[in-house]
């Protein structure tokens, strides 16, 4: 499974990206809205994983541009502060229905919630 981690916080970003490794998974970051959208098209990840606030283009709007362009890309929301719960509501009152874990990110339930996902994809 291929997995785009997407957050501001490289260090955040860069640890996520080693457990993912160690667990067998093809995994690369992105730390930036827009460069995520670049890297998504020559990495083509089954799923992204991505922070909701960021400066510039919020998650929530890379996420809607990634699922514009591939819809069979699996969203996996993450977030830590408050202000994502608008942004979230928002998302969902306009139809996307991303799943969202709080930050920060317990690498257990992460993996746990990969290998679910393998079924579906």
């Amino acid at each position: 499974m291929r997995i785009l981690v997407i957050d501001d916080e490289r260090p955040l970003a860069d640890t996520l990206v080693l457990i993912l490794r160690k667990a067998g998974y093809e995994a690369t970051a992105a730390y930036q809205g827009a460069a995520a959208l670049s890297q998504i098209e020559l990495f083509l990840p089954d799923v992204v994983i991505c922070d909701v606030i960021m400066p510039g283009m919020d998650g929530i709007e890379v996420c809607r541009k990634i699922q514009a362009k591939h819809p069979n890309c699996h969203i996996v929301l993450f977030s830590g502060q408050a202000a994502a719960n608008g942004l979230i509501r928002d998302a969902r009152n306009k139809g996307y229905s991303w799943e969202l874990l709080a930050k920060p990110v317990d690498p257990e339930e992460l993996l746990a919630k990969l290998a679910s996902l393998k079924s579906h994809l």
